[in-house]
């Protein structure tokens, strides 16, 4: 948002330092964990987990705020019960299941790199669906995303040896 370093951009820095080690962390706990249980066990806990949390986090504000009957009525609202189960099942449910198998499949930092194709995913969503105008450093940006991913999953598996044998002939 703009060039100028405001305490909004430093706050939302901040957020992104603590977000990306929380990822991280994630990962590579949840690549530990994944020898030991199912990608379904695992996504079933987090999810778990994350429900009784919220909704206590919820429950405890509602009565420190006297407004527990206020607890239910958003379940009223049609559009908002479409986002939560939206967000509940796609966005939840089936992206940790999706992290869950693939952090038992490969290692936690190959499997990070893919995150970031969100970004790229993200951009052509918002250009697709949104008309939202491109510019310059979208392109650039989402090349160099793409050939991030492609570099760290794939360079380390070809031979160097047999790419200069091959320039060689």
């Amino acid at each position: 948002k703009g060039s100028n370093l405001g305490f909004s951009n430093i706050k939302g820095i901040v957020f992104l330092i603590i977000s990306t080690l929380a990822y991280s962390g994630y990962n590579v706990l949840a690549r530990n964990l994944t020898k030991e249980f199912t990608s379904i066990e695992l996504s079933y806990m987090m999810i778990t987990i994350s429900f009784i949390s919220f909704n206590l986090l919820s429950i405890i504000r509602n009565l420190l705020y006297g407004t527990i009957s206020n607890y239910f009525l958003p379940l009223q609202n049609l559009r908002f019960t479409i986002a939560i189960i939206y967000l509940g099942i796609l966005s939840s449910l089936i992206s940790s299941l999706l992290s869950n198998y693939a952090l038992s499949k490969i290692k936690a930092s190959e499997m990070s790199v893919f995150a970031n194709l969100g970004t790229v995913i993200s951009i052509l969503a918002g250009v697709i669906f949104l008309k939202e105008k491109v510019f310059y450093y979208h392109i650039i940006g989402s090349i160099l995303i793409i050939g991030g991913v492609l570099g760290t999953n794939f360079l380390d598996k070809i031979d160097l040896k047999d790419i200069q044998d091959a320039l060689k002939k």
